[in-house]
This record gives C-alpha cells, sequence and structure tokens, in this order.
C-alpha cells in the first residue's frame, strides 16, 4: 500500500496498489476480461470484449459476471485505503462496454470484517485439487448465503437427493456437450497454455486435472485438458454435501454484474474458513438445460453458477496481468 494516502485524493500509485489486489478475482477460463479507465476522479470498469469466449458464452453473461466479481474486489481494496466508495453500475445504457464507474471520498477506517474478507483476496481460488473429508458446517453456509444476499442476489443450498441429482446429471450433460463441440474445444485449447508457458492469462496445467469429472455424484468439471495430456493436479476426491446455486431474480446486464459481486463475496467469505469451491458454470450456458435447472431448483430466479464446498489447507494461485495492462491514465 502506498504510504500517505489520503481520504480526499485516490493518487495513482494507490490506485495501481487496489486494481492490483482487485484483478484477484475469479474470471471465466481467467479470460481477466476487464480494463479500468482513470481520469483523477473518477475509476471506470470496462468490459474487454477482445477478451470473450464467443462460443461458449455469445451473450458475454459469464464475462460480465466476471467484471462483477473484478468490482467487489476494488470495493474491498479501496475500503483498506479509508476511502468511501460509490458505485454507478451500468450508468450508460447504450455502451454494453462501461460497466461502472467509481468515485471515492474520505470515509472510516475499514471494519474488522472487510479486513479479513480483504487478507482472503490472495488465498481465495477456485479450488481443483483435493479436498478434506470435513463437509461445511451450518455456520458457514449461513455466512456464505448471507455474503450473496448482501450483494442483491441469492445461494440457493439444495440437500435433497432428487433435485439434487437431477442437477447433477444436467451438469454433465452440459459439459459432455460443451466437449463435444469443436469451436468450444478450439476456444478451451487457446486458454489452456502448455505447461511451460509464461503467459499471465488463462488456466495453467497446474491447475487442473488431465481428466475431467464425469462421475454423474460429481459436480461434472470443465474439461481443460481435451486429452493433451497436460493437466498437472492429481485427480482426488472432490467435496461432499450440498450443492448450491448463485441465483438473481433478472436476468439483465445489471443483474450479471450483481451476480459477479455476489460470487466473489460468497468465495471470499468461504475462504475466510479455509474453505473453497468448486465451480460449475456449463449448466447455465445451454439455455434448455438453464431452464431445466430453474425447475430442479424450484425458483423462479435465474441460475449463473452452481458451486459446491469444501475444506483444504493450501491455497495455489493462478497468474494475473499485471495492474499496468488493464490500467488507462486519462488524467
Amino acid at each position: 500500500m502506498a504510504s500517505g494516502t489520503s481520504a480526499r485524493q485516490l493518487s495513482d500509485d494507490d490506485l495501481a496498489w487496489a486494481i492490483e489486489h482487485a484483478v484477484r478475482a475469479p474470471s471465466v477460463d481467467n479470460t481477466q476480461p476487464w480494463r479500468f479507465g482513470w481520469d483523477g476522479e473518477t475509476i471506470s470498469l470496462y468490459a474487454d470484449l477482445r477478451r470473450g469466449l464467443v462460443a461458449s458464452d455469445p451473450q458475454g453473461r459469464e464475462l460480465v459476471i466476471s467484471c462483477g466479481a473484478v468490482l467487489y474486489t476494488l470495493r474491498l481494496a479501496l475500503r483498506q485505503l479509508g476511502l468511501s466508495v460509490t458505485v454507478a453500475r451500468v450508468p450508460e445504457e447504450d455502451d454494453d462496454r462501461l460497466l461502472a464507474t467509481v468515485t471515492v471520498g474520505p470515509g472510516e477506517p475499514p471494519s474488522e470484517d472487510e479486513q479479513a474478507l480483504f487478507k482472503a483476496v490472495p488465498r481465495r481460488h477456485t479450488r481443483r485439487g483435493s479436498f478434506s473429508s470435513l463437509t461445511i458446517d451450518a455456520d458457514l453456509a449461513v455466512r456464505l448465503q448471507q455474503a450473496a444476499w448482501g450483494q442483491g442476489a441469492r445461494l440457493l443450498f439444495v440437500h435433497d437427493p432428487g433435485p439434487q441429482r437431477q442437477i447433477l446429471q444436467l451438469a454433465l450433460t452440459a459439459s459432455q456437450i460443451r466437449r463435444d463441440d469443436p469451436e468450444t474445444r478450439a476456444e478451451t485449447e487457446r486458454w489452456t497454455p502448455p505447461p511451460d508457458s509464461q503467459r499471465r492469462d488463462g488456466v495453467p496445467a497446474r491447475a487442473y486435472r488431465p481428466t475431467a469429472v464425469v462421475d454423474g455424484n460429481e459436480l461434472a468439471s470443465r474439461d481443460f485438458d481435451l486429452d493433451r495430456n497436460q493437466g498437472l493436479v492429481e485427480p482426488t476426491a472432490l467435496p461432499v454435501g450440498g450443492i448450491a446455486a448463485l441465483v438473481t431474480d433478472g436476468d439483465t446486464l445489471r443483474d450479471w454484474l450483481t451476480a459477479g459481486e455476489a460470487l466473489q463475496a460468497v468465495l471470499l467469505t468461504a475462504a475466510r474458513d479455509w474453505s473453497f469451491a468448486v465451480l460449475h458454470s456449463r449448466a447455465t450456458e445451454i439455455p434448455g438445460i438453464r431452464a431445466d435447472l430453474r425447475r430442479a431448483l424450484g425458483t423462479s430466479g435465474h441460475p449463473h453458477m452452481l458451486l459446491r464446498f469444501g475444506y483444504a489447507r493450501d491455497a495455489p494461485a493462478t497468474p494475473r496481468r499485471a495492474a499496468s495492462e488493464v490500467i488507462e491514465l486519462t488524467t
């Protein structure tokens, strides 16, 4: 953190520090589809459409969710500087690239809860390795739901065996459809560099298994390896317990941004307790399966992500681009 931070002004160094932490947010296939503008008064968050997944995410919903996650983390980082944070979401209806503007001013010191969440930022990661045999406790499950609710979304836990089996089967079917689609496969290959790559984006080989999860009793994973035998994560048991779905009442651009903010709030709340999630979004990418998923969940809301939480004691990080690569200074 830059020294001598003023509660009345955000310096370029302070901004770089905040964004350096903000970009630790999750993004679909680690595409990091965001960029920031700074004019000395306002931070603008833009969707970097060049980094969108055209085959699997043609509407850009998952891209916007990724940007919502980085927005939440930016807000949290700015609060560590003792600044108040005001966000205008989707401020220009005719520009689908400008997702939010952020202004800061004098504020109170961060609360203990904000500090604890911020400390979890470098620990949080999408889990593809081993978990302990413990099921997350009820208190944590409630706090995860409260975290989503606090950002305007809902986290629905599904413990009933019947609906859970339906959801697992839908997730497996969606994963198989995407795996067999040539355009999606080519897209996945572009974002999964070989083990010796020095890229600072995409999913590194050390972050996924050599074989995808195809067990109907588990939450199906994305197939990052695609029979290339380059995944380095040892196949291990996935977490036990209920499945959760992240849901918003609407399905607009603003709702997608909300879903991303809620997702990151949930994941950081979990990471505080060394709990991490297996994430699955394939079942929400295919309209017919997404509709079936809504029925299985028994909700009128719109599901954006399936999650299954478990505990672990290590936190491997995936690479990120430097803050200087995503900030455009317009002062």
